[in-house]
């Protein structure tokens, strides 16, 4: 297959667009003042990219990056696996990537540009008015079980690099809610949708995307319903709400298609289906491009 990229380089902090005619893939070179990493896409915002450290180099982002509570602004280094690949989510809306290179010791912050996607408008209606306006008793546990998962997101520990995904609805491949998307909830407006919705019959099998580790299980959570969340290794987390059934334990190791539970309505939810997300540390980012 024969497609037409943009190819975004830098020199100096001079940007500038080259359109190249490229079999299957491309990768994008930033080369700032003697530092160069490579990216494998064009940045674009709500994407997780992955990218190639020189030798001899590190590279960092602040801490209230990573959105995970830690918001002050210190820096976080991105470790690499032992070939030098990282990987790094681009917030939505996020026009701008800053990062910091060091190399022998000399450390440069540099900044590249992000292009905006456009994301559409969502009404959902029919949901619960406590469940889309809740109390304060409500908030209090909302704000409690999103503070128990971003803890869970601090560390990821588990070793394999994830380079190959596939989706974690096989039968079903139906998407009731594109990741991004502006929700309008019984008239109110909300946040962006943090991850994508198949929808599927109760019971439909969900499968692991990726090698990885469970590292949280929520029986019941207010929003969420029955909860799992799977690190995969080097800041890559996914989740999946609103099952029916959970059929695995926390700390568990799984492999790409091992069965986690199947497809419910628990929690805030108009009709069965599988909210599926994958963040970078706590930057949320759209599943989609991986598959």
């Amino acid at each position: 297959m024969i497609c037409n990229y943009k190819v975004y380089t830098s020199f100096k902090y001079t940007y500038k667009v080259i359109t190249k005619l490229l079999l299957y893939y491309i990768v994008i070179t930033f080369s700032v003042s003697g530092y160069a990493l490579t990216f494998d896409s064009e940045l674009i915002d709500g994407k997780l990219v992955y990218g190639q450290l020189a030798d001899g180099e590190k590279l960092f982002v602040q801490n209230n990056y990573l959105n995970i509570g830690k918001n002050d602004k210190n820096l976080f280094e991105i470790h690499p696996d032992k070939q030098g690949r990282f990987i790094l989510g681009i917030p939505q809306d996020k026009s701008e990537l800053s990062v910091v290179i060091q190399k022998d010791n000399v450390k440069k912050e540099v900044s590249f540009p992000v292009s905006l996607r456009t994301w559409d408008e969502e009404f959902v209606t029919g949901l619960p008015p406590k469940k889309v306006s809740p109390n304060q008793q409500d908030n209090e546990r909302i704000v409690s079980e999103s503070l128990a998962m971003r803890q869970a997101r601090q560390v990821s520990d588990f070793n394999n690099f994830p380079n190959a995904w596939q989706r974690p609805v096989l039968e079903f491949k139906r998407i009731s809610s594109q990741f991004g998307s502006r929700r309008i909830l019984n008239n109110v407006k909300k946040q962006g949708h943090s991850g994508t919705d198949y929808a599927a019959p109760i019971g439909t099998a969900i499968t692991a995307p990726a090698p990885g580790k469970v590292v949280y299980i929520h029986p019941d959570m207010f929003l969420t319903g029955q909860t799992v969340m799977i690190d995969h290794g080097f800041g890559v987390f996914s989740s999946y709400s609103h099952m029916s059934s959970i059929n695995v334990e926390l700390n568990q190791n799984v492999n790409t298609g091992d069965l986690i539970g199947s497809i419910g309505q628990t929690g805030r939810a108009t009709g069965p289906h599988l909210h599926f997300t994958i963040t970078w540390y706590g930057v949320r980012v759209n599943p989609e491009d991986l598959f």
